[in-house]
Formats: structure tokens, sequence, C-alpha cells
């Protein structure tokens, strides 16, 4: 399993990606003056941030074009960054509380379909990315209906609670799709298309790599020991 997310880079991106959302709602928290004037581009300038390390990941990669959920991500954060940019100038709640409400239905719905796939194929992740889902939605719903009614100096606190929970939801989940079910994780990231034979063959090359390399590993503390004497 660890030779898998070593070589599978998509997996890495997605971490990185939710971890560097959870360090910008830190950011935002600790220093909420930044989005004091000008929260909503302030907000795409972050929405901008996350799709280039979401598009980067998914492109930087060619070993995995069988799951699209990082590349649509970047996608919904290059959308919502558009149109919080285009009406900046309009009434400031009402561009932010749109803004993110529709981030949030985008990837909601993003969601909904990879858990709709994963239920459609028996995996077992279903269960656990449903309860993220509600988690989110629940942290999604707090946030948005604030912004519609906050004062300036609240707003930018709000943005970072955001996306400090939707980080912190996202990476969490994420790890614990690796250690709850290595198999089921290995079938949802190859999108659930290889059939259960050939991920107990790659377990089984993994597990040989390994063996292999610890059998390297002790030849050569006995032929330093060897030397040493």
């Amino acid at each position: 399993m660890k030779r898998f997310l070593k070589d599978n880079k998509v997996v890495m991106a997605e971490l990185v990606t939710y971890l560097v959302m959870f360090l910008i709602g830190v950011f935002a928290i600790a220093f909420p003056v930044l989005g004091f004037h000008k929260p909503v581009l302030y907000s795409a300038v972050i929405f901008l941030v996350l799709a280039f390390f979401s598009f980067g990941g998914y492109f930087y990669t060619k070993e995995n074009k069988v799951n699209y959920e990082l590349l649509i991500f970047s996608l919904i954060c290059i959308v919502t960054a558009c149109f919080m940019l285009v009406a900046e100038p309009l009434n400031v709640s009402n561009v932010l509380g749109t803004g993110f409400l529709g981030f949030t239905v985008l990837t909601v719905l993003n969601r909904i379909y990879y858990i709709y796939n994963l239920k459609r194929r028996d995996n077992e992740l279903y269960l656990l990315r449903s309860i993220a889902l509600i988690l989110l939605l629940f942290i999604a719903i707090l946030s948005i209906q604030n912004f519609y009614r906050s004062y300036s100096e609240v707003r930018s606190i709000i943005i970072g609670y955001y996306f400090l929970s939707y980080g912190a939801i996202a990476f969490v989940e994420m790890l614990l799709f690796i250690t709850i079910n290595p198999m089921a994780f290995k079938k949802f990231v190859y999108g659930g298309f290889l059939e259960k034979q050939k991920l107990k063959s790659i377990d089984k090359i993994d597990s040989s790599i390994d063996k292999v390399n610890k059998i390297v590993k002790n030849v050569d503390k006995k032929r330093k020991k060897l030397h040493k004497r």
C-alpha cells in the first residue's frame, strides 16, 4: 500500500490540496484583516490557489486518468473565482453568499456522483464518504447563512472557518480511506474499473517488492558487519 501511495501521485495531490485548503483557513483566521476591505476578491484569489494545486496535481501525473474528481474540483474552483471577480462590484454579502453557495452545491453534486458510483460497485467506502458529505453540508450551511447577514469584520473569519473545516474533513476522509480498507481505496482511486483479482495481483506485487527490499537491506547490513571485522 505504501508503494501504491508513493506511485500514485494523484492521491498525494488530493492530500496536498486539502492540506493547503486547511492551512489557508488557519491563515485567514489568524490574519482576518487581509479580508476586511475586499472579501470577495480575497475569496476569489483563494479559489484560484486551490484550482492551481488541484489542476497541477491532476495534469502532472500520467498514470491515473480514470478518477476525474480532482480535475472537476479544480474546474469548480475556477468557475467560482470567475463569478466572484465578475460580480465583485455588487453587494458584498450577496456575492459572497452566492459564490460559496454555488461552490458548495457543485462540490456536493461531484461527491454525490462518486458516492453513487461507490455504492453501485459495492465499495464499502461510500458510507464514509456519505458521512463526510453530511459534515461538509453542515459546515457550509452555517457559513453561508452568515455571509448574507454578517458585518465586514466577521466575513473574513467565516471564510477562514469554511476553508479550515472543509480542508480538515476532506483530508481526514482521505486518510481514513487509506487506512480502513486499502483494497476498497485502490478500487476507488482507479475509478472502480479494476476487478478484484487485478487488485489482488497489485497487492501481491507490492508485498513481493517489499520483501525483496527487506532482503536487500539485510544483505547490506551483514556485508557491513563482515567488512568491519
